[in-house]
Parts: C-alpha cells; structure tokens; sequence
C-alpha cells in the first residue's frame, strides 16, 4: 500500500511540474487579466497545490528521510507565493489582510526558522551523502524569513501598501512560484547530465541560480510596470548622467 501511495504520489508530482512549467509561462506571455491568463493562473495554481500536497505526502510516508525532510521545507517556501499570490487578488478593492493571511505569513516565518535550526544542525552533524546540505537549509530558510517579513509589515500595519500595492505583490509572487518550478526542474533534470566527480557547489548553484536569475527578471518587469502605471518615474538622460558621475565620485 505504501508503495503505491508513493508511486502514485510520483506521477501526480510529474504531471503537475509539467503543468505549472506550461501554464506559468502562459500565465507570464498572455494580457494580464485576460482569459487565457486567468485560466493559466487556475491551471498554474493547483499544479503548484499538488505538488505541496505530493510534497508533504513523501514526508508522511518517510519522516526520518533527510531528503524528503528538506523537500517539506522547500514545497512549503515554493507553494507560499502561489497561495499568498493569489490572496493578493482579493483585496483589489481595498488592502485588507485577514487573519488567514497573517497565519500564513507566520507559518512561512516558523518553517524558516526550523530550516536555519537544521542547516546549524547539520554543519555540526554533515548529511553523509550531502555535505552541503547545511547550505541550501540556510538559504531556503533565509528566503522563508524574506517572505514573512516582507508580507507582515504589511499586515501588521508597519509599512502603508502603495497605489496598486496588490498588483504588485500578485505578480512578484507568482513569479517566485514560477522560479520554484524552474527550480524543481533544474534540479532534477541537469544532475542528470554531469559527471560523477561534479563539485558539491555545482549542485547548490541548480538550486540558486534559476531564483537569481528569475529575481532580476522580475524586478525589472515589475519596475516597468510601475513607470507604465505611472507609480515610479521614468528617470531621464540628464538624471541617468547624474547618477553615473555620483557613482564614479564615489570610487
């Protein structure tokens, strides 16, 4: 029964990476707002729901697995932008977080402070076939923290949303649920390509880089967003050379 219960976890796992890879990237290319969007988002959120749920299935059926332990932490981080993201879009009319979403952001904040407790665990006791597994701890955990923090002093009244704070937020967290599936892709297909002999650092850049990567990405789409809707200022040639000439007094 156990066996089944995992292989069967295995192929829904599959089917809804290959599905959040699809519909992501539409979601991304379509009109914001629009059906093919709306309907790639519906598509793009319960393909990332299940892989939370396959996540924490593995975990049930093998608590004591090191792997499967580290994967719990990494499918809560991935799937709270997605849940969050969406949250996002109900407070169009008005920013107002419920209790839920207060929950939520604290939740994602315990999960990674469990994560940065493991990765000091395991720099004290090295995993046997992952020495550097510390280090992906430390940075998961780290990005766990960045999205409570980033989300509570919001809801707990610390920072005021800005003009179209909800567009934003649903944008910027989706992608980052988006670089979550390129990540899970990344790490699970490009091993499968490299040597035996691979430095340990090869592996943790499979995990980093697609999110540093996506991150700038997303910023700077984000960016021109705000100039569209004219939130941020377009800074002209003459600001540009200013700023350039301040850069070079500085070194």
């Amino acid at each position: 029964m156990e066996t089944l219960i995992y292989k069967s976890s295995i192929a829904v796992h599959v089917l809804c990476g290959i599905l959040s890879l699809i519909a992501g990237l539409v979601a991304m290319i379509a009109n914001k707002g629009g059906k093919a969007h709306n309907r790639a988002g519906v598509v793009f959120y319960w393909s990332m729901f299940m892989i939370f749920v396959t996540t924490t299935i593995f975990f049930i059926l093998y608590p004591t697995n090191l792997k499967y332990q580290f994967f719990l932490g990494i499918g809560i981080v991935s799937f709270y932008p997605n849940w969050s993201g969406k949250r996002m879009l109900a407070m169009k009319k008005g920013f107002k977080p419920t209790l839920v979403d207060k929950i939520g952001a604290w939740l994602i904040g315990f999960s990674g402070v469990c994560m940065l407790a493991y990765g000091v665990y395991l720099t004290v006791n090295p995993a046997k076939y992952f020495g550097e597994l510390n280090v992906l701890f430390f940075i998961f955990g780290t990005v766990s923290l960045s999205n409570a923090y980033g989300d509570l002093k919001f809801y707990l009244g610390y920072v005021k949303a800005e003009k179209m704070h909800w567009f934003f937020a649903h944008a910027g967290k989706m992608m980052g649920a988006y670089t979550a599936a390129i990540t899970a892709f990344c790490v699970n297909i490009v091993p499968r390509f490299m040597p035996e002999n691979t430095p340990s650092f090869v592996f943790i850049l499979t995990w980093t880089a697609p999110g540093v990567i996506l991150g700038i990405l997303s910023a700077r789409i984000i960016k021109k967003y705000k100039i569209k809707f004219k939130i941020a200022e377009k800074p002209s040639l003459s600001a540009k050379i200013k700023q350039l000439f301040a850069k070079k007094e500085l070194i």
